[in-house]
């Protein structure tokens, strides 16, 4: 699978992504709203090994996003399944936060999911706090659903259907 925007390559992870990953999760502020623990070099290499086994099991997973001018890992954008449904998710470096690049991945990564993959519902959870990650969502088409308590940090529940598109 490979995906591409003027500005980013989006395809799999691969065992080599796992220390450059490994950045990127040890940064507090990136993960601020997933749980607030930064992750370790095993977690974050336990992370890219299970999104491979995701592909192999489902089609699909969180796939890596580089910047095309250089090939430097920013983030990840996909979804997972997880008990609740497959859920749309993504992390980016602190050092690519305001450019756009979070959305421009999204929308990529989400036609794929849509139009490539034929999922019909999809999940997208954030933190009530996190209005970077709402306005993605948001403009993507997601509808909210709900606020609940996910991990005990206030969330919202927004979700896609593609029946609702027609």
């Amino acid at each position: 699978m490979l995906l591409q925007t003027n500005r980013l390559i989006i395809k799999h992870f691969k065992d080599s992504d796992i220390s450059d990953w490994a950045k990127i999760e040890s940064d507090a502020d990136v993960r601020r709203f997933v749980d607030g623990k930064v992750l370790s070099l095993k977690e974050a290499s336990e992370y890219v090994k299970m999104n491979i086994r995701q592909y192999q099991t489902h089609g699909y997973g969180r796939y890596a996003v580089r910047l095309k001018e250089n090939r430097k890992l920013i983030g990840m954008c996909g979804f997972l399944n997880e008990p609740y449904g497959i859920d749309f998710g993504y992390r980016y470096s602190k050092d690519s936060w305001g450019q756009g690049l979070g959305f421009e991945a999204a929308k990529k990564v989400f036609e794929h999911g849509y139009s490539e993959l034929r999922l019909e519902k999809v999940l997208g959870l954030t933190a009530e706090q996190n209005l970077g990650s709402i306005r993605i969502l948001e403009k993507l088409g997601f509808k909210f659903e709900e606020k609940f308590l996910f991990n005990d940090v206030k969330a919202l529940r927004y979700s896609f259907t593609r029946n609702e598109i027609q």
